[in-house]
């Protein structure tokens, strides 16, 4: 499955680059909701929670499918401009017709496929929506009987809960990350100026993949989504929190957003999928396996592994050779010998590796 973003009749004018504080707190609040897709963030996400009111924590329990797996296009800008603050982007969310905001926040209460538009306006198919939710978790369910009982209500309740999460963490959090974020902006930019918008798109993420006729970029991602811009305004939002992921949205009246990822010096290791793949079946070789047991504490000569284990020098030079492949290996000369040892670091980063490529 793929996210593919079709290109045919668009151009880089289509495109804007901009903050959105709102965007990076939905970010922060999936971080603290589903810590283990976020281990980078762990320091943080610990100091934000021991610190957080338990009324608070309490909030956005209830409120959490908003921004878990399929989070919720109002939480990203509505349309230009962007880089407002988040006290503006919040009123343009209480101003919002109620029926756009309804339709829009059930689609990510229920989290897959329900056809949300026209709720409010169907009163039969309240029962079913709810029923719908309450069949993939407790907390989705009583979120929908709120959301289609009282819409204003839980239009309110949320934007409380926005504004007492900004006094509580978020403000500190946007001073720290706002440069980090305009510089990613100023990046973004120039890179639109300087490449095809394909290649610029595919820039986003490690595991994008640009087509060149018709021209359109695909993601890897669990979501199948294709997207077309002819017409259309697509905004591109970094997010220093939203990390490993990338989000693609596109809902009915609003414009297509790109929310992805700025790296920072750790996450920039993090290997492709193509990498992670070749890794684990390498590493899925018992004989290969054996190896890596006598790498791993020591460096050691090809002669040395062969006598060790069992094998002809030619077979343990192709499973090295298998390893060099995939940068498990790291071989330094010695005078006439060559000794070779596990790149320890790398294997330990693999854990990492695979979960990102997962949660992507």
């Amino acid at each position: 499955m793929a996210v593919v973003i079709a290109l045919q009749g668009t151009s880089a004018v289509d495109v804007t680059v901009g903050l959105s504080p709102l965007a990076e707190l939905m970010s922060c609040l999936h971080a603290l909701v589903e810590p283990e897709h976020h281990p980078e963030t762990r320091p943080w996400l610990r100091l934000v929670r021991t610190n957080m009111p338990a009324e608070l924590h309490s909030s956005l329990e209830s409120y959490a499918p908003l921004w878990a797996r399929r989070r919720c296009r109002l939480l990203l800008p509505p349309g230009l401009p962007l880089g407002q603050s988040l006290p503006d982007e919040l009123d343009l969310l209480r101003r919002m017709p109620l029926d756009l905001f309804t339709d829009t926040a059930a689609e990510a209460v229920h989290g897959a496929d329900f056809d949300t538009v026209g709720l409010l306006a169907d009163p039969a198919r309240h029962d079913a929506y709810v029923a719908a939710c309450e069949r993939r978790s407790f907390r989705r369910g009583e979120l929908a009987r709120k959301l289609v009982s009282d819409p204003e209500g839980t239009r309110a309740g949320l934007l409380d809960l926005l504004t007492r999460c900004a006094a509580d963490f978020f403000d500190t959090e946007w001073v720290r990350v706002r440069n980090r974020l305009e510089t990613e902006c100023a990046r973004t930019r120039a890179t639109l100026r300087t490449l095809s918008l394909p290649e610029a798109l595919a820039s986003l993420s490690p595991n994008a993949v640009v087509r060149t006729d018709p021209p359109a970029v695909v993601f890897d991602k669990l979501q199948p989504l294709r997207v077309d811009l002819r017409g259309r305004r697509c905004l591109l939002v970094p997010s220093a929190h939203v990390w490993p992921h990338l989000i693609v949205k596109d809902n009915l009246g609003f414009p297509v957003v790109v929310h992805f990822p700025v790296g920072n010096a750790g996450q920039a290791n993090t290997a492709a999928l193509a990498q992670v793949r070749l890794r684990l079946a390498i590493l899925a070789d018992p004989a290969r396996l054996a190896l890596c047991r006598h790498l791993v504490n020591e460096s050691i000569t090809t002669s040395e592994l062969a006598r060790r284990t069992g094998m002809t020098r030619p077979q343990v030079s192709r499973h090295l050779t298998r390893l060099r492949e995939a940068d498990l290996l790291i071989s330094r000369r010695d005078g006439r010998l060559v000794h070779h040892r596990l790149d320890v670091q790398r294997l330990k980063q693999l854990g990492v590796d695979v979960l990102t490529a997962i949660v992507r």
